[in-house]
């Protein structure tokens, strides 16, 4: 048995075209079916591939017919077409039920393929546009403590699960990944239809399996723009939604998951009806085959390589990895149905998919290009951060937005590495005398020095000499990154006058709006998660900050100290814990009708904030609204 049939051989095959034509001109009503929607569908359909033409068109193919044909087409057998033949009553009408009813179940997998890509990238919208309406906003204060906030799993969200397990989503997410994976499933698996006798020698068996298959493949393409879509820093939802950027990472791995299902689905029922159908010996060496088997492969591999541990071990290498794989699934996916069936509607989501990742690629580049290539200087403060200024660029300082920053000359073998970190301007920082590293040499000489002590209940009291220079501030205007070393480009971070910096941003990562109007802010922070939280402190009038660095960290409550000074409801607390749950119970007996949370920093005391604010959001009449900023992978 041969394989499937190109639409090269199908072009210039004669026995085949005058086959066609005569069957159309006997069997096609004249008045239902003209001669130019004849000559259309010819021009079109006839080999399977719009971009190949038949060698004659449908005209020319009937005058090739010197005779009537006399030999009858046998569908069901293994008989060669070699000569005109004439395609007998019980074939053409098995042929024209089967056409009929596969063109109504194609129909339907692209229909539900935009209803699941429409609800993917609508539900933000939706929800977005309806938490404007003040009725809508009064319901959703009521049920976030039950529902947007807390994990599904305990406390954990940021925090991974024992034996890193995953992140386990709040019940909100939750509430959505279940929705779409349930809505996948049943229009994955309703209205089949049967065409028995098939003219592919299908039993009822591969007939069904052979449709579970097709439809799970396609809505597998469908959801590639989506789950690309999903990951992206320039993702077109984070602009016009409230949904933040973690959330939209969270949906690209379930979705992902989603992706990697169907694919083996698909895999399997085309395998068990190629095997069933006796295809298999002749289909599976073909090269359309062996892509196939290659995306579905990959696909896997990605699943496995994301898995936390993964990330956790080498992050830089599993994004390279990520993505290279990423590559050959969709490569895989392009030939799997162009060798097959030619260029068709398939080829729309493989477009759209690599639309989408260009696009992102694209307003990269023009960012960084934007930005253009700046020299910062770097400062260390103490042996675990340091401070970055870069000059001569004028963003707004607003709260829940990063940049993604490029030091080529640090690791010249991986010069793509970048890493996202809070922006603030650089003006909110003084020049002072560090008592770990020298002063830079560009303080001016007229200043004045005097002691500060940073407010707090408890533990240690911080004291910073300060030395202030207008002539400084004005030459430093730009934006500043304070860093923390940790094993990755990071470590490579020193004090430099000049280093080679690139930018990419900035980016927002969480909605601020609805902490704004609160009508009280709390800011909570652990270590270098202050940078998180400097642009709240000036972006709302009542607000009160509660920073928890460790011993070790001394150093950057010196460097905040400045930023700190006029901030007079602040309680910074060194060596020690924040207790987060008498900050909260305190902000909610304050009488404020609104607070708004703000957290920043380690896993474990994001999770701690959240679970305390959907607590005392059931239990009492002040409504609390939650942003969260963590460090996590």
């Amino acid at each position: 048995m041969s394989g499937s049939t190109s639409p090269e051989c199908r072009a210039s095959d004669t026995p085949f075209l005058t086959t066609l034509a005569y069957c159309m001109n006997s069997t096609c009503d004249p008045v239902e079916v003209p001669a130019w929607k004849k000559e259309k569908f010819w021009a079109i359909q006839v080999t399977g591939d719009p971009a190949v033409l038949p060698k004659w068109d449908y005209a020319r193919a009937l005058e090739e017919i010197m005779d009537m044909p006399m030999v009858e087409f046998n569908a069901s057998s293994d008989s060669v077409l070699n000569q005109t033949m004439v395609v007998g009553k019980a074939t053409y009408e098995m042929q024209s039920k089967f056409m009929v009813m596969f063109d109504y179940l194609e129909a339907l997998q692209a229909r539900y393929s935009f209803v699941l890509v429409t609800i993917g990238f609508g539900t933000p919208i939706l929800f977005t546009l309806l938490a404007r309406l003040r009725f809508v906003t009064a319901v959703l204060d009521k049920i976030k403590p039950y529902l947007i906030y807390p994990s599904t799993i305990r406390s954990y969200h940021v925090r991974p699960l024992p034996w890193l397990l995953g992140n386990p989503p709040t019940i909100g997410q939750a509430l959505f990944i279940a929705m779409f994976f349930v809505l996948t499933l049943v229009l994955s698996a309703v209205n089949y239809s049967r065409s028995q006798p098939h003219p592919w020698g299908y039993g009822p068996k591969e007939e069904l399996l052979a449709y579970i298959g097709y439809r799970t493949g396609h809505i597998g393409y469908a959801l590639l723009p989506l789950l690309i879509l999903f990951s992206g820093r320039n993702n077109f939802l984070l602009w016009v939604t409230n949904w933040s950027y973690s959330t939209y990472i969270l949906l690209h791995r379930w979705v992902a998951r989603i992706f990697a299902i169907l694919a083996i689905v698909h895999s399997i029922t085309l395998l068990l009806t190629y095997k069933g159908s006796g295809k298999y010996s002749t289909d599976s060496t073909q090269a359309y085959w062996l892509w196939g088997i290659v995306a579905t492969v990959l696909t896997c591999a990605m699943l496995i390589f994301s898995h936390l541990y993964f990330r956790r071990l080498t992050y830089e290498a599993f994004l390279v990895l990520h993505i290279i794989l990423a590559v050959f699934v969709i490569v895989g996916c392009w030939y799997h149905v162009i060798l097959n069936f030619g260029h068709n509607f398939y080829d729309n989501w493989l477009y759209a998919a690599c639309a989408v990742w260009f696009f992102d690629r694209l307003l990269r580049v023009l960012r960084v290009v934007n930005n253009g290539v700046r020299r910062a200087i770097v400062t260390e403060i103490g042996p675990d951060h340091v401070r970055v200024d870069v000059q001569g660029l004028r963003w707004a300082s607003k709260p829940g937005y990063v940049a993604y920053a490029y030091f080529p000359t640090l690791n010249p073998l991986r010069p793509w590495e970048n890493h996202p970190f809070s922006i603030n301007a650089t003006t909110l920082f003084r020049s002072y005398k560090h008592s770990l590293a020298p002063a830079p040499a560009s303080i001016g000489d007229s200043s004045s020095d005097d002691g500060h002590d940073v407010e707090k209940p408890t533990g240690n009291v911080i004291e910073a000499s300060v030395e202030s220079d207008a002539a400084d501030a004005v030459s430093s205007t730009g934006i500043t990154l304070i860093i923390k070393k940790n094993s990755g480009l990071t470590r490579l971070l020193k004090s430099h006058g000049r280093l080679l910096t690139l930018l990419d941003g900035p980016y927002p990562q969480h909605p601020s709006s609805d902490i704004l109007k609160c009508d009280h802010v709390l800011l909570i922070g652990g270590g270098i998660g202050i940078t998180g939280l400097i642009a709240w402190i000036h972006a709302h009038p009542n607000v009160k900050l509660a920073w928890s660095v460790k011993s070790s960290a001394e150093a950057l409550v010196r460097e905040m100290d400045v930023v700190l000074r006029d901030m007079a409801d602040k309680e910074v607390v060194i060596g020690e814990q924040l207790n987060i749950e008498a900050l909260l119970r305190s902000a909610a007996q304050a009488g404020y009708e609104k607070v708004g949370v703000v957290v920043c920093g380690p896993g474990g005391m994001c999770d701690v904030v959240r679970t305390a604010v959907a607590g005392l959001g059931r239990g009492g009449k002040t409504v609390f609204e939650l942003d969260v900023s963590a460090f996590s992978w």
